[in-house]
């Protein structure tokens, strides 16, 4: 923008210019024709005295104060048109090298290189104080030298000069406007490849696309090409973590459910031999929390080996339908009831299987304890979307609760499970930004409150 109006300025000024040139070079053709008709018109008459036809003081050098002026002045006398006639001559400037066109304040650049013999250019005033333009030529006469000068008023310059800059200042002004336009549009439509390349990347934040579009501009598309590339290697790297994972767990479950198998076997030689069998007991229970903490830790190397948990997009509905649908054929002798109330299109921003560790865990807890049924529902919450899970059970004493949730510690003994439930639930939810509540349900039961970050809408 500060490079166009610095042109239109330019341009304006060096129009002007020229058609301040052009105006000037017009009068000077006219007032040059006089000064040679005059000129060659130059005659002394009975008494020696320089006349010239009367023609030559015509319009427009017959109307007093109009402007418009010659005068012919030699050493013994002058002789002035009729415009003149009441004022006599005019002291003319005189002519140098220095002299200074005034229209715009520039020097006449073509001043110096005017030809001998022509008429030269000198700003002057008439005696009524107007300003003129004065044309004089110095002309041998008789053995004298003449000199002759015509002049015109200074708005015969201005005034038509005026009326060309008005309309050229307004056509530059709406070619301006149109420059701008074109710039404003330009600019739009050559940054729109950006736009769509911001939109794309938040399509990959939110889970909605895995790469940009491949089909772009030349200018943009490397950038596009290196940005799929990052995200591709990303893909692979975290698909490798996670076989590395299951490849761990695979390779760590074969060796302890052998060594479990030999203490089982161990253990019944034992009994039947009568031996005691407290050793065994405690390498027993040692192999339970081997197993434990193993769970433990590869659910959390999972979560971080996750380069971006806010990609993910999970359907909040349709999991717990199929948890609650699992959970029912897991405790079917139970004749549990289950009611789940969740609006259909809530997502939140977690991977699918971590979601369903961590409601599994919960609804699984839920299923041991409740007495005939489980209640589930979910609501959006300013961004986060509040998971609550409330069994019939006994529900569980509020000084219990931080125990609870403390890996590998059991509330009760009698009940199938390893402890870890709850716990490695709260740290997964913890890893994704949320937060997971104990509450005691007024009356009697337990509630669970799982807060998870939203996944954008698509």
């Amino acid at each position: 923008m500060i490079a166009i109006v610095a042109a239109l300025l330019l341009a304006a000024m060096v129009i002007a210019i020229i058609l301040q040139r052009f105006v000037v070079g017009q009068i000077d053709q006219r007032l040059d024709a006089q000064i040679f008709a005059i000129s060659s018109a130059l005659q002394r008459d009975g008494d020696g005295k320089i006349t010239v036809t009367p023609a030559l003081s015509g319009p427009p050098y017959d109307r007093p104060q109009s402007g418009w002026a010659w005068q012919v002045s030699w050493p013994s006398g002058d002789l002035v048109s009729t415009s003149l006639a009441a004022v006599g001559p005019v002291k003319l400037p005189s002519i140098g090298p220095d002299r200074v066109d005034n229209l715009l304040g520039l020097r006449d650049w073509f001043g110096l290189l005017r030809s001998l013999g022509r008429p030269k250019s000198v700003e002057g005033e008439h005696p009524d104080g107007q300003a003129l333009h004065w044309r004089i030529l110095e002309v041998p006469f008789g053995g004298e030298t003449v000199t002759i000068a015509a002049g015109a008023p200074y708005h015969a310059i201005s005034g038509p000069l005026r009326e060309a800059l008005l309309p050229l200042g307004l056509a530059l002004l709406t070619l301006g406007i149109l420059l701008f336009g074109a710039l404003f549009a330009q600019v739009r439509l050559g940054l729109r490849p950006l736009a769509d390349l911001r939109t794309g990347l938040a399509d990959i934040r939110a889970g909605r696309r895995n790469a940009l579009p491949g089909d772009q501009p030349s200018e943009v598309q490397p950038l596009v090409d290196e940005v799929n590339s990052l995200l591709a290697e990303n893909a692979e790297g975290l698909a490798r973590a996670r076989r590395h994972v299951a490849n761990l767990a695979h390779g760590l479950k074969t060796p302890l459910a052998a060594l479990g198998l030999a203490l089982e076997r161990r253990s019944f030689r034992a009994v039947s031999a009568e031996v005691d069998t407290d050793n065994i007991d405690t390498m027993r229970a040692q192999l339970d929390v081997m197993e434990r903490l193993i769970r433990h830790h590869l659910a959390r190397a999972r979560v971080a080996a996750l380069s971006g948990p806010a990609r993910a997009s999970t359907n909040v509905s349709e999991r717990l339908a199929d948890l609650a649908g699992m959970m029912n054929n897991i405790h079917r002798e139970r004749a549990l009831s289950f009611k789940v109330s969740v609006p259909t299109g809530l997502s939140v921003a977690v991977e699918t299987q971590d979601f369903d560790e961590i409601l599994g865990n919960i609804l699984d807890n839920a299923c041991k304890w409740a007495a005939s049924g489980v209640v589930v529902g979910a609501s959006d919450d300013q961004g986060q979307v509040m998971i609550i899970i409330e069994d019939d059970g006994p529900g569980l004493d509020p000084a219990a609760m931080p125990e609870a949730m403390r890996p590998g510690r059991r509330i009760d003994e009698a009940t199938p499970g390893h402890g870890f439930g709850l716990p490695i639930a709260a740290e997964l939810t913890e890893l994704y930004g949320g937060s997971l509540v104990l509450e005691r349900v007024p009356g009697t039961g337990l509630r669970v409150q799982v807060r998870l970050p939203k996944a954008p809408r698509s």
